[in-house]
């Protein structure tokens, strides 16, 4: 895990040094491409992991709950600190 973090902060790092190369501002059609690369491999191997596949009925349920339980979590505390924050009602 740290790993991940290390090579993130050093393309951070990178990124941040090398902002002033005018060629490097149009790379955002080639991250795109990588990135919907990596989603195609791990879509294929997660297609190839019978655990993976013979439960999708179950894993997908949970992830369904789990979905709706951030998002009415998310809906609430930011309901909350509207109210606490942004409202303009009289205490």
């Amino acid at each position: 895990m740290f790993t991940v973090f290390f090579v993130m902060l050093l393309g951070v790092g990178i990124g941040i040094g090398l902002r002033s190369f005018p060629i490097l501002k149009h790379t955002g059609i080639l991250v795109r491409l990588v990135i919907f690369a990596l989603l195609f491999l791990l879509g294929r191997e997660v297609g190839q992991n019978p655990k993976i596949v013979d439960n999708l009925d179950t894993l997908g349920l949970q992830a369904i709950l789990i979905t709706l339980a951030g998002v009415a979590g998310s809906v609430l505390c930011s309901w909350f600190v509207y109210r606490l924050f942004f409202s303009k009602h009289e205490r």
